[in-house]
């Protein structure tokens, strides 16, 4: 299933979603209705129980996300709100997310890889947050995350300082967690969603969830203490056991 109609482009391959930012020109940046449109396909992502991971990516250009439209920002036409309504439902997702950066990225766009669960990057790319550059306060949200993810130190170096880092300083202030030539970019992406669509999603998406809590700050020990009970007495448990008894490939079920 795919729609390719628009700038943000969905496809649906069995158990694999991918999101394409798909308008190079403008360095795939984002208007009101990109926005929109991104966040609708978040949706439909979310509501197939049968998608198992999600890869956001470009198409092959110079840039893969320069966040939201200047112009629109400047016009009035875009509020930061609607940007942090996407970048907060990323962020959120219930399965695994990896952002394929196919290019370089700059300000939300890196922000929109920040809400990933994994970020693969290009041998070359480039990333700053221009925001102080322009005289714009980033959105709270984004600040917290930016701080959750890479620390004080780091953030400030982004945001207050607008510092350039390239693909190697990606990769060593934590930024990225792969980096590989650029024609290695999708399969790279795609060998990762296809290996963790086999896993037991249960799990996978219990531990996502806790991770993310934990690395907030925000873990409800209660809560995340159920979930474990409620992963260890699924059937896909006793599915994977008996596959690795049987030395077969477990064909879980998410139930």
């Amino acid at each position: 299933m795919s729609d390719n109609s628009s700038n943000v482009v969905l496809t649906i391959d069995d158990t694999i979603a991918t999101i394409c930012l798909d308008n190079p020109a403008k360095h795939n940046s984002l208007t009101g209705d990109d926005i929109g449109l991104f966040i609708a396909h978040l949706d439909t992502v979310s509501d197939n129980p049968n998608v198992r991971a999600l890869i956001v990516t470009s198409t092959p250009g110079r840039t893969f996300c320069a966040g939201a439209s200047l112009n629109e920002l400047g016009s009035g036409n875009l509020s930061g709100e609607i940007f942090e309504t996407l970048t907060n439902r990323l962020a959120q997702m219930r399965i695994p997310t990896i952002c394929a950066l196919n290019g370089s990225a700059y300000g939300g766009g890196s922000e929109i890889g920040l809400c990933c669960d994994f970020r693969i990057g290009i041998k070359g790319m480039r990333l700053f947050v221009p925001a102080a550059r322009f005289g714009l306060c980033y959105p709270l949200n984004g600040i917290q995350r930016y701080v959750h993810k890479l620390g004080p130190d780091t953030a400030k170096r982004l945001l207050i300082a607008s510092e350039e880092f390239h693909g190697e300083d990606l990769l060593a202030i934590g930024y990225l967690t792969h980096l590989v030539e650029p024609d290695e970019l999708q399969s790279k992406a795609r060998e990762m969603a296809e290996s963790i669509s086999k896993l037991a999603p249960i799990a996978v998406q219990t531990m996502k969830q806790i991770c993310d809590q934990a690395g907030a700050g925000q873990l409800d020990l209660d809560a995340a203490s159920e979930s474990i009970q409620q992963c260890n007495q699924s059937s896909d448990l006793q599915e994977g056991l008996a596959a690795a008894r049987e030395k077969r490939p477990p064909q879980f079920k998410g139930k």
